[in-house]
């Protein structure tokens, strides 16, 4: 029998496919994306970084195991310790220091992928659980695919691959969907907080691509 996790992923496969065609990945794997795409999405997912983890942390206080209070609490800390690196590393030299209030505001997309993720401290647990899951899922297939196209020697962009694209993380990403699976009752609306989520992550590649940011007037 299928495990509702890969029944998720099973349902995102268009999505997955547009992010894997985007000029943004496409650029990321080859080297060629400008720098300046590559920080406006490295500000933005600062920006999300942080409420990613006040989300999951959230989430790990309502779960209903000491298995989901370690596993949760500990995917917070551990996206707060690795992932912030690799923003610091990157970001800081150029004079946006994402520990400080010296970044861009989050773009739209950002603050509505967020805003749609801390809507479900309402949710049932295994549906907030599932709208979290695919930013996990995702990068690690997107590691995955970049990594085997990618182009030879030194990569601009290195650094940020082999994060998503080591066996560590992918390994947590598979204890969460175990987890999933074992928590997962309400199947429908846990397959759609999934596809809404990762129809989020294709919008959050976009708008660093586009440089998409607030209206400055009425």
């Amino acid at each position: 029998m299928t495990s509702i996790a890969q029944e998720c992923w099973g349902h995102v496969d268009d999505w997955f496919a547009a992010i894997c065609r985007h000029p943004f990945v496409a650029g990321l794997t080859d080297g060629t994306l400008s720098e300046d795409v590559f920080v406006r999405y490295l500000v933005d997912d600062a920006h999300y970084l942080d409420r990613y983890a006040r989300v999951l942390a959230g989430l790990a206080a309502r779960a209903p195991d000491p298995e989901g209070i370690a596993l949760l609490a500990g995917s917070a800390a551990g996206a707060i310790a690795a992932e912030r690196d690799l923003h610091r590393r990157f970001l800081a030299p150029r004079g946006l220091d994402p520990d400080r209030d010296v970044v861009p505001e989050a773009s739209p997309t950002c603050v509505a992928y967020t805003g749609f993720l801390e809507q479900g401290a309402t949710a049932p647990f295994d549906v907030a659980l599932a709208a979290v899951l695919p930013c996990f899922r995702v990068y690690a297939e997107v590691g995955r695919h970049v990594t085997a196209r990618r182009a030879l020697g030194t990569h601009p962009y290195g650094a940020w691959i082999d994060t998503y694209a080591a066996p560590e993380f992918d390994a947590a990403v598979r204890r969460a969907e175990a987890y999933l699976d074992g928590v997962a009752v309400n199947r429908d609306d846990v397959v759609a907080a999934y596809r809404r989520s990762t129809r989020f992550e294709w919008m959050f590649w976009d708008a660093a691509w586009r440089g998409e940011i607030w209206p400055t007037t009425p």
